[in-house]
């Protein structure tokens, strides 16, 4: 899925070209934030927060350099103002309800700001982000297997076969294989919806699960495999069942290539 970069993202979202989904990827994908900071007395750079005429603390973010010296420029920092770069994932995931918002590019046409109600969602889509690099790196060794275990926001989706039953709704696959259909953020789910079930001859119950009830249940079931996000808009990524195993596995480190099973 290609992504714009957080600033056109944010121009595309306003005029109504970009959806909310699209945005919050490109601002969780985006690199280079830059945050400003101050010196704080053990000497060490501490994120600067920003008082409003209420009182209430606000934290601004800048998509490039030059978006800091024009937020300088019109008097809301100091010129040379230092900051800190970081990636959105991290960013936006350490985002604390104490705050009153966080304000992207100040003073500019493509400036945006999250009140703190929005706050939540922001950490949940740096979860989704994070969680989604987490698939693509597990042929590499370097996947925290943690991070598929305790997420808590996974979503399948059930059809109901009689008053207090339900079945797993699958995944197409053209060789045939039982493939769970498991999604990660509702874009996903979204696109499987539009794609797949839109002339199913049932009603589709999407269910959200934790990473222990989903690979439980893949254990369970006698299944091939799952398929996250098998729809798009992102790539999908299928594993065998073995990847349950190992997930539920106490004590797993890092994904190593042999281990997760089939993908």
């Amino acid at each position: 899925m290609s992504l714009p970069d957080a600033r056109t993202a944010v121009c595309e979202h306003l005029a109504g070209r970009l959806s909310s989904a699209t945005l919050f990827r490109s601002l969780m994908a985006h690199p280079d934030w830059h945050v400003p900071v101050y010196a704080s007395s053990e000497g060490e750079a501490a994120v600067m927060t920003f008082v409003d005429a209420a009182g209430a603390r606000w934290v601004k973010v800048f998509t490039d350099l030059a978006a800091v010296e024009a937020w300088a420029e019109q008097g809301g920092g100091v010129p040379g103002q230092q900051c800190v770069v970081t990636d959105g994932a991290n960013l936006f995931g350490a985002l604390e309800d104490t705050l009153a918002g966080v304000e992207i590019n100040p003073g500019l046409p493509e400036g945006v700001h999250y009140q703190q109600q929005h706050l939540p969602l922001l950490r949940q889509w740096a979860r989704i982000v994070e969680l989604e690099s987490a698939l693509e790196t597990i042929d590499t060794g370097e996947t925290p297997i943690g991070l598929l275990r305790d997420y808590d926001a996974y979503v399948i989706v059930l059809k109901r076969t009689g008053p207090d039953t339900a079945q797993l709704v699958l995944a197409p696959d053209a060789d045939g294989r039982l493939l769970a259909a498991v999604f990660t953020a509702e874009d996903t789910l979204a696109a499987f919806f539009d794609q797949v079930l839109a002339t199913a001859d049932f009603e589709p119950i999407p269910v959200r699960v934790n990473g222990r009830q989903l690979f439980g249940q893949l254990q369970a079931l006698n299944l091939d495999g799952l398929v996250f996000n098998c729809s798009g808009p992102i790539p999908p990524r299928a594993f065998g069942r073995r990847l349950a195993d190992y997930v539920l596995t106490p004590d797993n480190g890092p994904a190593r290539q042999s281990q997760p099973g089939d993908h």
